[in-house]
């Protein structure tokens, strides 16, 4: 335990700890049911230990009671989060400096791999504000102080006003589709799209006949581990910013974790293992399709993306939810299956210099790919 700050002001006092475990018992009492930072859905990723990021726990105490709890992800940023097409370009040699200094790391409050997880709680949501002094706090007084490039407070639940050093960032949606009540199967979905998106869907389930699907338990899942990361890493390496990796010990923790309510599906085409899919039913009747892995070799032909979409939209219906997550990444096409966007409430402080600059690069660039192409996308009649 590390007991790293003490603020007059508001009369708090923080303990950092390094493993969940060591806490959970205090952690979990001030916490909601089913709560996204209970201890429980935390040691996932501390059992599964993602690459190049370690994990903070802070316990805050006002007059001696515990008044709130922090999730903090320390993500060491290098070369290989980037796609080289970007970073290694002519004139941009400043860029990867940047990125190979000892000043790139970020640090997260809140869950990278996860959607509408907040990094924060606090007994009373009066307080919520602290957490900013908290973490401007914890940044001058952490021992890697010098390798942090900014923080990132992800997901939160409310929109401030006052964010002092922080800054809110709008950039980030996450697309969501809204479940219909007429929708009892995926059929009446079909019968919903206008003339072009249902003969689109006919042709895509079309190319799912040859198709294989199994269900994979934990210990299959385990089995197909190496090909799991594979498929994986094939789907995330195609993303130009890859903040953050899982591995194969992630789904396996996952479904450990949420048992029957995380459904991993594997993909066959004469029996090869060709693509999956992993879903998440919550207790809000909201259902997510979480990550995916494809061999793109097979994609055109069997539409396996797209399928994947429509395969989680089916479960979705089938278990009455009332929406389905799809994540961040592939707006059009997501659009094209009838989600809106979201946005999500982030807050960013970053150092003065390269580290500004190289987000302003990144953030520029990332919004010119996107485009605005997928606003205009309405599947339905």
């Amino acid at each position: 335990m590390i007991s790293f700050c003490n603020t007059s002001r508001n009369n708090l006092t923080i303990t950092e700890h390094n493993r969940i475990d060591d806490v959970k018992d205090i952690w979990n009492i001030i916490l909601p049911p089913h709560h996204s930072l209970l201890s429980e859905n935390l040691k996932v990723l501390e059992n599964s230990q993602p690459e190049s990021m370690v994990f903070k726990y802070l316990l805050v105490h006002k007059n001696n009671a515990l008044v709130g709890v922090l999730y903090l992800q320390h993500l060491k940023i290098t070369t290989n989060h980037f796609d080289g097409t970007i970073i290694d370009k002519p004139g941009l040699g400043w860029l990867k400096k940047c990125v190979n200094s000892q000043f790139s790391d970020i640090l997260v409050c809140g869950n990278l791999f996860r959607i509408h997880f907040p990094g924060y709680y606090f007994k009373n949501p009066k307080d919520d504000k602290l957490v900013f002094e908290i973490l401007t706090d914890y940044l001058k007084s952490s021992k890697d102080n010098k390798r942090f490039c900014g923080i990132v407070l992800k997901d939160s639940p409310h929109l401030f006003s006052v964010t002092e050093k922080f800054k809110p960032y709008h950039d980030d949606v996450t697309m969501e589709i809204e479940l219909k009540n007429k929708w009892t199967t995926l059929e009446d979905y079909k019968n919903s799209l206008s003339k072009k998106y249902k003969q689109r869907f006919i042709k895509i389930r079309k190319a799912k006949e040859l198709l294989v699907l199994k269900e994979f338990s934990t210990k299959e899942i385990l089995d197909n581990a190496s090909k799991i990361e594979e498929l994986y890493l094939n789907v995330a390496l195609k993303q130009s910013l890859r903040i953050g990796f899982v591995n194969a010990n992630y789904f396996i923790e996952m479904k450990r974790r949420h048992g029957d309510a995380f459904i991993f599906k594997a993909y066959y085409f004469k029996k090869q293992f060709v693509a999956f899919s992993t879903n998440i039913a919550y207790e809000n009747s909201t259902r997510e399709i979480h990550f995916i892995g494809l061999d793109y070799a097979y994609n055109e032909s069997h539409c396996l993306y797209f399928n994947i979409l429509f395969d989680g939209l089916e479960m979705a219906i089938a278990s009455n939810a009332t929406k389905l997550e799809l994540g961040r990444t592939a707006r059009v096409a997501k659009a094209s299956l009838g989600a809106l966007p979201l946005e999500v409430h982030n807050y960013i402080f970053l150092r003065k210099g390269l580290p500004s600059l190289a987000f302003s690069f990144f953030n520029n660039w990332f919004i010119k790919n996107i485009g605005e192409e997928w606003q205009n996308r309405n599947p339905f009649k």
